[in-house]
């Protein structure tokens, strides 16, 4: 008979250890678990608080797999070099430079995978600044409406109407750009056979 120490080693040496599935299709295009932490490990995503780390992340990679396939399809002009690797090197001192290539080891990514990565949010940054650029400029009413809303914060902070407006009127059309977003990513789910499996 094994002793139990032995026992316990070889049982937990027994249990499987899920090293990869496919967490989404989009258009055939799968998105998989190795995908989601890789992205959540490199800090390329934001995970809202309070949400569940994988599926957030399996959400945020489906959407950006559709709006990629639409900037593919317009092709707006490849970012600077200096421009990518400016966010590189953001990216390198959120992660501390030690930390980072062992973290692409780790999840299976090269340099110059990151680097395709980062060029790919560029490019995609370009296409929706274009594609969104007439967000509706809001009237003076809406900005004075909104600064009443908040006033509260612009007080504490010292702040005139005439200070604020701007930070006011930069605030709705930022919120009007991020539903008419919001609408056509929809739109594209629609359009596309997405499929979540997890």
């Amino acid at each position: 008979m094994l002793p139990i120490g032995v026992l316990a080693l070889l049982l937990t040496i027994a249990q499987p250890v899920l090293l990869e599935r496919t967490l989404a299709l989009v258009g055939g295009q799968a998105i998989t678990l190795s995908d989601a932490r890789a992205a959540i490990a490199l800090q390329l995503i934001v995970i809202p608080k309070g949400e569940d780390p994988l599926a957030s992340a399996t959400m945020q990679l489906v959407d950006r797999e559709l709006v990629l396939r639409e900037v593919q399809r317009y092709a707006p002009a490849a970012p600077a070099e200096g421009e990518i690797t400016a966010r590189l090197d953001d990216i390198k001192k959120r992660l501390e430079a030690s930390e980072l290539a062992p973290l692409l080891r780790a999840h299976g990514f090269t340099e110059m995978r990151l680097r395709a990565w980062v060029r790919d949010d560029l490019r995609t940054e370009v296409y929706l600044a274009q594609r969104f650029a007439s967000a509706t400029a809001p009237s003076d009413s809406d900005v004075s409406a909104a600064y009443l809303r908040q006033r509260g914060e612009f007080d504490q902070a010292g702040l005139t109407f005439e200070q604020a407006s701007s930070i006011v009127r930069d605030r709705l059309v930022a919120a009007r750009r991020a539903e008419l977003v919001a609408d056509w990513l929809s739109e594209l789910r629609r359009r596309t056979d997405v499929v979540i499996l997890q």
